[in-house]
């Protein structure tokens, strides 16, 4: 898995964990974070999207904070 998918459109469809994260409500369908990185941040209590340096006009997640 990779830390984040920055160069595609899309994440890998291999990648379960940012799946889960998709459909549990926490990142938007279009984020492009690795699933590993998400979920360790989901685990801290913190919003995956908050400390993201991703392109929110390619992935459409929240403002970073």
């Amino acid at each position: 898995m990779k830390p984040h998918y920055f160069d595609q459109l899309i994440s890998d469809e291999d990648d379960f964990f940012i799946k889960m994260a998709i459909g549990q409500g926490y990142v938007p369908d279009t984020c492009l974070l690795g699933g590993q990185i998400v979920m360790s941040e989901i685990n801290l209590g913190k919003c995956p999207c908050a400390g993201c340096n991703g392109p929110r006009e390619k992935c459409k997640g929240r403002a970073k904070n």
